[in-house]
């Protein structure tokens, strides 16, 4: 592991008329690459991977890495050797109690939880599609890319990352490290209580800063795209996955396994610059992109999967309540309207 950067101070900043309209340009563009762009192609590999290039059930063997996460060199588990970015463990949450555990077992737990994913692929005959197998085969083996190829920067919380994303040099180091590792990044926080809205913000920040798209995942209220896990985290998906299944689905279940990260090579420097905070461009972005998800009813957050197929019971309890009872994200406030309000706000008449 690299030597912790140093954490900033979480200080807000103001711009000037120009800045502005210069870092909008700059947001505006990442969005476009990022979620319209980059992220549709992804989603075509997917749809491909579902439909044409369909993967089955017994692709991977029982004690592969992918599936128990152990480096084949040593069978020790592989995640706390691919975290490639730390801070340093914070002294205050939000509950006085509260002490997070070691970063070892932060990022082993969301590995552990993911790699239980890519095992329900692994038996023959397979796991029928339903509550025990939610996810097809594709969707399950990608995981397998994410959590034992992929690399981890661990944050004690939102406003500390974005910190480091407001850095044009730590930018500058994440896209050297997608570029010559051709890995997957995801960012793991160490405060496991979160306002969901926040984390919704704190995603489109990334994706204003970054040419990717930013999935969040947790244990509280979904938003956005959001699925479970253990600690919160936010999967920077810069399309490296497609590679490795590639590979896998022409049976090169010896290739896919990547060593772990060398350490020393990346993010050796100081980095942490003062930020605004989250601006209308990237609440907006994060209110659109809840509210489709919301509008989907009972599909909600699940894309590429049957949810009625899949909770079956749950969607017989949905049709009972008309339509009350089913998986809602959590709301986001319209940043527009909020906006629009102000707008129209009657201003105190002018003495004479």
């Amino acid at each position: 592991m690299p030597p912790p950067a140093p954490a900033p101070d979480l200080l807000r900043h103001k711009l000037g008329k120009r800045a502005r309209i210069k870092e909008a340009f700059f947001l505006s563009q990442n969005i476009v690459r990022g979620n319209l762009i980059h992220n549709t192609g992804g989603g075509f590999h997917v749809l491909r991977l579902l439909s044409v290039h369909k993967m089955t059930a017994g692709m991977l063997p029982a004690d592969h890495p992918w599936v128990t996460g152990l480096a084949p060199q040593d069978q020790q588990p592989v995640w706390p050797r691919n975290v490639v970015f730390a801070t340093p463990v914070g002294t205050q949450w939000s509950q006085p109690d509260y002490q997070p555990d070691d970063d070892a077992a932060i990022v082993s737990k969301v590995g552990k939880f993911l790699a239980a994913m890519v095992k329900k692929s692994v038996s023959t005959p397979e796991i029928p599609h339903g509550p025990t197998r939610r996810m097809p085969h594709a969707i399950n083996y990608l995981h397998g890319a994410v959590h034992y190829n992929g690399l981890t920067m661990l944050f004690n919380n939102f406003a500390e990352a974005m910190c480091y994303f407001a850095d044009t040099r730590f930018r500058k180091e994440l896209r050297r490290l997608v570029k010559e590792e051709k890995r997957e990044v995801t960012l793991v926080f160490r405060e496991r209580q979160y306002d969901p809205v926040e984390f919704a913000y704190f995603s489109a920040f990334v994706m204003s800063h970054v040419p990717w798209f930013a999935n969040v995942n947790g244990a509280g209220r979904k938003v956005m795209w959001g699925n479970p896990s253990p600690y919160p985290a936010v999967n920077i998906i810069n399309g490296a996955w497609v590679h490795d299944i590639e590979r896998l689905r022409h049976h090169d279940a010896a290739g896919i396994v990547r060593p772990p990260l060398q350490p020393g090579r990346y993010f050796q420097g100081s980095y942490g610059v003062p930020t605004r905070s989250f601006c209308t461009l990237e609440r907006t972005h994060a209110f659109l992109i809840n509210n489709w998800v919301r509008s989907r009813g009972f599909k909600g957050g699940l894309y590429f999967v049957d949810r009625r197929r899949i909770e079956p019971e749950r969607y017989k309890a949905y049709l009972e309540s008309g339509g009350t009872s089913g998986p809602t994200n959590h709301p986001i406030p319209n940043p527009l309207r909020r906006r629009l309000d102000r707008f129209r706000r009657p201003r105190p008449a002018r003495e004479e």
